[in-house]
């Protein structure tokens, strides 16, 4: 997983941002998780703005070791917060055929197994486990990071600095992202942006559905929040917008 001079980088930077103490008892430890997987190359990464919780959520953080994001099966438990992940694996699996899946199934189920004994997911062990199977040799990893690594459930409470410039140091943190995943040797297929207002914040002054980022020319989908809501019709052209561009890339490469 990470190692710790790239988590204190993302958190370093959380804390500079929001003005905050070290010691803020809703401040991230972890930053964001990747695996080093060097078979599972291919990936997607979805940014968000902030973690969600309180001071509670942030001392479950630090005692969790792999955070599983949603399963297939609803897992009545804070270790898996389907209502925000759920609907984003579900457009990833529309936009892959069925092919894409949450970076821990990633890992060896020795190592995961043991991780997962020593929380509260430990009653879903078998549950968790069927899920790994099934998407074990899915070939897209789905990846999950954000712009401020700091658990508050209401994006209105977020403590953001009146006079900072957000939108320059939104396009450093997801550069931080990519860098992290491209020094692991991931092909990153693209980046979707899950937040209306770090939407805005990379947009800056201009309105776009998506743009290709950084020297590596990665493409980046702005969107909203998918567990906020979105309409059919504005899912469906999500969906064949993301395709479409992929199958032109695909296209160009081959030639």
């Amino acid at each position: 997983m990470t190692n710790s001079s790239t988590i204190n980088e993302f958190i370093k930077k959380t804390k500079e941002a929001l003005a905050i103490s070290e010691h803020d008892s809703r401040l991230g430890v972890r930053g964001f998780e990747f695996d080093n997987s060097t078979s599972e190359k291919d990936c997607v990464l979805v940014i968000g703005l902030n973690l969600a919780g309180n001071e509670e959520a942030a001392k479950n953080e630090k005692t969790n070791k792999t955070y599983l994001y949603s399963l297939k099966n609803s897992i009545k438990s804070d270790y898996v917060y389907n209502k925000y992940y759920k609907p984003i694996y579900e457009l990833m699996n529309d936009i892959f055929d069925n092919d894409a899946k949450w970076h821990w199934c990633n890992k060896s189920w020795d190592i995961l197994s043991k991780e997962i004994e020593h929380s509260e997911g430990k009653d879903f062990l078998d549950v968790i486990h069927e899920e790994y199977l099934n998407h074990q040799n899915s070939k897209v990893s789905i990846y999950i990071g954000d712009m401020f690594y700091y658990h508050e459930t209401s994006s209105k409470k977020l403590p953001l600095k009146e006079k900072e410039s957000y939108p320059q140091y939104c396009k450093k943190m997801l550069e931080l992202h990519i860098d992290a995943l491209l020094k692991s040797g991931k092909n990153i297929k693209f980046v979707y942006i899950n937040n209306s207002q770090v939407s805005q914040w990379l947009c800056d002054s201009d309105i776009n559905t998506y743009t290709v980022f950084g020297d590596r020319k990665i493409p980046v989908f702005f969107g909203r929040m998918l567990s906020g809501g979105i309409d059919s019709f504005s899912r469906l052209r999500l969906v064949n917008e993301i395709k479409d561009y992929l199958n032109k890339l695909e296209s160009k490469i081959e030639k």
